[in-house]
C-alpha cells in the first residue's frame, strides 16, 4: 500500500483530519449494540479487517500505549504491531513519521496493582520504551526494573489487593497520565486495557484532568455468539455525556457481517 492508498482509505473513513493536533486520550473499542457488550477476542468473535485497520492507525498515532498485567496474561503472544500485514505495517510507520511527525515506536506502560506481569512477554522486548505503574506491593514484587522496563510506583496501596482494583484508581491514573506528559512528553496516550480500568477515564467527575479525549468505536450490527460477549461497553447516555454526536459515521459491510465505525471527539474546555 503506498502513501496516497492509505490516506485516501484513512480519509473514506474519517473525512479530512489535522491528526497533527488530534491528541490526548485514545480509545479503540468494538462492541454489540444489541447487548452493549465489548466484543470478547477469541476464535468466536466476528472478525473485521477495518476494526483491525483502525486499531493499527490509533498505535500509529500514540506515544505510549497504555495496557494492564491482565490484558498480558490473557493474550500471551500479543505484540503492539500496527498491522499483521507487513506491507501495510510498513506503510503506517511511514504515516506517522510523514504526518505526525512521531520518530520510534509507541512507549509501553503496563499498569499493575499486583505486579504480576509476565516478563518473558514478547511485547517487552519489543518496546524500546517502557514502564511498569504498580503499587509498593508490586514494586517489592518486581524491583526497580524488568528488562529495560521501569517500575515506578504510583498506585495507592489496596488491602484487597485487586488487580488495578484500588478505590483511587483515577487518582493513580491521572498520576500517570501526567508522569507520562512531564516526563516523556507524551502527547497522544491509547487506551488498551479492559472495561474495568478503561471505565475510569469515562467517570465522572469530567473536570479533574482525566477524562477520555477520543473514542474509535465499531458497532457490529450482527449476531454474536454468547461466548464473544465481553462485559458492558460505556452507556449510550455516557457516551453523549462525554461526546455529543459523532463527528463520523461510516458504514462497511464486511463478511461478517454490517459494521458502523464512529469517531468521536470531546469537545475543546473553555
Amino acid at each position: 500500500m503506498d502513501a496516497g492508498q492509505l490516506e485516501r482509505r484513512i480519509e473514506l473513513l474519517y473525512g479530512k483530519v489535522d491528526w497533527r493536533n488530534a491528541e490526548g486520550l485514545l480509545h479503540v473499542a468494538a462492541i454489540a449494540p444489541a447487548t452493549g457488550s465489548v466484543l470478547a477476542i477469541g476464535p468466536t468473535s466476528p472478525p473485521s479487517e477495518t476494526d483491525r485497520f483502525i486499531l493499527g492507525l490509533a498505535r500509529a498515532r500514540a506515544d505510549f500505549i497504555l495496557t494492564t498485567g491482565s490484558v498480558l496474561r490473557a493474550e500471551p503472544d500479543l505484540v503492539h504491531a500496527y498491522s499483521e500485514d507487513a506491507e501495510l505495517d510498513q506503510a503506517l510507520r511511514a504515516w506517522r513519521r510523514r504526518v505526525l511527525p512521531r520518530d520510534g515506536e509507541p512507549g509501553l506502560v503496563i499498569v499493575s496493582y499486583s505486579g504480576d506481569v509476565p516478563q518473558d512477554h514478547p511485547c517487552l522486548a519489543a518496546s524500546r520504551t517502557g514502564i511498569i505503574w504498580t503499587s509498593k506491593h508490586g514494586r517489592n514484587r518486581l524491583g526497580s526494573s524488568v528488562g529495560h522496563f521501569k517500575v515506578e510506583e504510583g498506585i495507592v496501596e489496596n488491602p484487597k489487593g485487586a488487580e488495578c482494583g484500588d478505590p483511587n484508581i483515577r487518582q493513580s491514573l491521572r498520576e500517570l497520565v501526567e508522569f507520562l506528559r512531564v516526563r516523556y512528553s507524551a502527547r497522544t496516550i491509547l487506551i488498551e486495557a479492559g472495561p474495568t480500568l478503561s471505565h475510569a477515564f469515562y467517570a465522572r467527575p469530567l473536570g479533574d484532568g482525566l477524562r477520555m479525549d477520543e473514542l474509535l468505536l465499531s458497532r457490529f450490527e450482527g449476531d454474536v455468539p454468547r461466548e464473544a460477549l465481553g462485559p458492558a461497553f460505556e452507556s449510550e447516555e455516557t457516551i453523549d455525556r462525554l461526546f455529543s454526536d459523532p463527528r463520523t459515521r461510516r458504514t462497511v459491510r464486511e463478511p461478517s457481517g454490517r459494521w458502523y465505525f464512529e469517531r468521536y471527539r470531546a469537545p475543546v474546555s473553555t
